[in-house]
């Protein structure tokens, strides 16, 4: 089944899912499209959604390292071949298309102009805990649901190109300052949370992404996921 059949097939709503092959070639840098809604004000329709996918989802028990996992099974890091995601193709690696999107807006900066892809400044505001950054050193790209909570989940049943686009798909990507990054490492929601202003936009993104991967929690996870959705704007 093409892989774009299987995610479609999770039935998540609002989720755009891309076949690079079937849109048009050439896309630049300066075309990435912004991010679906404010990455730190989720909308009241996606908390909703993510209410709903939390009921619906599967509990299983994960082991908390599962030792065949490696990194290199994801495929190359930040390819820009993975088919079905949103900005395969454009001739960008994922890294700099996700900090050129989750940038404040006019901010950013490109070794070549507006239309080159190698972002070499721009001032990007953490989901994580809040603060400001403008050095790209100071910003890691998070994969909002681990490759190695994943491998667990079930993705080392996936084919490569399944897992190649897991790894590289804006959905589960975030421009997060490092420290938290690095505390997260491979950790799930019962073991990792971000700042308390901040829980409520990493859980509506753990659920999307979770969800439109067909991947299970543990029990413990859907509790901590439930504490920070009812923290969730009202």
């Amino acid at each position: 089944m093409a892989l774009a059949a299987v995610l479609s097939a999770a039935g998540c709503e609002g989720i755009e899912f891309v076949d690079p092959a079937a849109s048009a070639s050439g896309t630049s840098a300066a075309q990435v499209p912004a991010d679906p809604g404010s990455v730190a004000k989720p909308s009241k329709t996606s908390i909703a959604q993510a209410k709903r996918s939390l009921s619906a989802i599967t509990i299983k028990t994960i082991p908390g390292k599962d030792p065949s996992y490696d990194r290199d099974k994801f495929g190359d890091a930040w390819s820009d071949a993975a088919k079905g995601v949103t900005y395969a193709g454009n001739g960008c690696d994922t890294r700099n298309d996700i900090l050129r999107r989750d940038a404040v807006k006019g901010t950013v900066r490109t070794r070549n102009g507006s239309s080159g892809c190698k972002v070499t400044a721009g001032t990007w505001v953490s989901p994580y805990n809040g603060a400001k950054y403008t050095s790209t050193r100071k910003i890691q790209i998070d994969h909002i649901v681990p490759l190695g909570r994943a491998w667990a989940s079930g993705a080392k049943r996936w084919s490569a190109a399944r897992r190649l686009a897991f790894a590289n798909d804006p959905d589960n990507l975030l421009a997060v300052d490092g420290s938290s990054n690095q505390s997260k490492s491979d950790k799930g929601p019962s073991a990792w949370r971000p700042a308390k202003p901040y829980q409520c936009v990493y859980a509506v993104r753990y659920l999307r992404s979770a969800t439109k991967y067909q991947l299970p929690i543990t029990s413990a996870d859907k509790s901590a996921l439930t504490s920070m959705l009812n923290g969730c704007p009202k």
